[in-house]
This record gives C-alpha cells, structure tokens and sequence, in this order.
C-alpha cells in the first residue's frame, strides 16, 4: 500500500519539488498551497498517512481544526519550520529531504511515538513533530 502524504507548502517550487521526491520514493505526494486547503481535502474524505506543513500556510489554524475532528485528530503532522528559527521542539540541526521522506517512512510504519523517539525529536503534543527542513 502506498502511504499518502499531504504536504502544504505555500511555495509552487518548493511543493513541487518535495511531492516529486515523496512520489520517487514510494509515496503518494498530495499537494494542498494552504492550511485551509488541506483541511479541506480531508474534510472532503481525502486521505494522508502523514501531513507535512509548513509554519507558514496557517499552522495554528490547520492545528485547532484538526484537533477538534475525531476523523483527523491522529494523523501525525510534520511542522516544516523555516531555518532562521521557531518555537517549539527542534532536531538540533536542519536536516535534508532525505532525513525528511526517513521520518516519514517511519511515521507510516510504527506510528508518530515510536517514529519521533528513534530520530530524537520531542513533542509537546501529541501526533505533531517539530523539525527544521533545508528546502532549496
């Protein structure tokens, strides 16, 4: 079964880029430019195994919507945090495309606890992961 992967990102090139290497390595990469645009392909009935947001595109907004949806509520989310930084619980070092589709594999196949302890990430939350991603 091929996971599907939602990724928001308000940037075409850099969406574009990060759903051709998700597709190339065995996913189904889902495109959405926003938080809202997300949240409504998956009110909809989409599907996602794991979401990819980027801080930008309405992460507080997508956050609370998803967390009030019993349908939605578990899928794990991967906050996509620009380099000059953010708050919350960061990998120590940024981190490249291919530690990126890593973690997501892993979320995909133990589930976001078990995924987000062996690559030393924290949460404050649970089903959400806080990670610094080089996108170039």
């Amino acid at each position: 079964m091929r996971h599907q992967v939602l990724l928001v990102h308000e940037e075409q090139a850099t969406r574009d880029g990060l759903v051709k290497a998700l597709d190339k390595e065995g996913f189904i990469g889902i495109p959405a430019v926003s938080g809202q645009q997300a949240l409504d392909y998956l009110q909809s009935g989409g599907k996602a195994s794991v979401i990819l947001l980027d801080e930008r595109a309405g992460w507080i907004a997508f956050r609370r919507a998803q967390q009030n949806d019993p349908a939605l509520a578990s899928i794990p989310v991967i906050a996509i945090t620009p380099l000059q930084g953010s708050s919350g619980l960061l990998c120590a070092e940024p981190i490249d495309v291919g530690l990126l589709i890593t973690i997501v594999r892993r979320l995909c196949s133990t589930g976001a606890d078990a995924a987000g302890s062996k690559m030393g990430m924290h949460r404050t939350e649970p089903h959400q992961v806080r990670i610094r991603v080089q996108v170039a």
